[in-house]
């Protein structure tokens, strides 16, 4: 079963995290939709990960981009977050849907 839960942080150092609310994002097993607001609140990781690994941080993602054997039209931007780990609470899982940028 996929993940289609992005977790509330409840880290203390998510205080310092910008992303957009939860409620903005709407999930299921192969795509994020959110608006362009949305989207634009997101730090962009194309080519690294962020630190500070906690369950509930969003970020975007930018896949395919440095990948030269990756065709300009397969390129697609990710919605990814850090999730919980079911019995683990020390680890997190990495996760991520297509974005699908929609306009009101």
């Amino acid at each position: 079963m996929m993940n289609t839960t992005i977790p509330a942080i409840t880290d203390p150092r998510g205080r310092h995290w910008g992303q957009p609310p939860l409620r903005s994002i709407l999930l299921d097993d192969t795509h994020a939709v959110m608006s362009e607001r949305t989207f634009g609140q997101l730090a962009e990781y194309s080519s690294t990960m962020p630190g500070g690994v906690y369950p509930g941080k969003m970020w975007s993602r930018h896949d395919g981009l440095f990948d030269r054997n990756c065709k300009p039209q397969d390129r697609r931007w990710l919605l990814c977050w850090y999730g919980e780990v079911p019995g683990n609470p020390a680890r997190c899982s990495i996760n991520f849907r297509a974005i699908l940028v929609v306009t009101p």
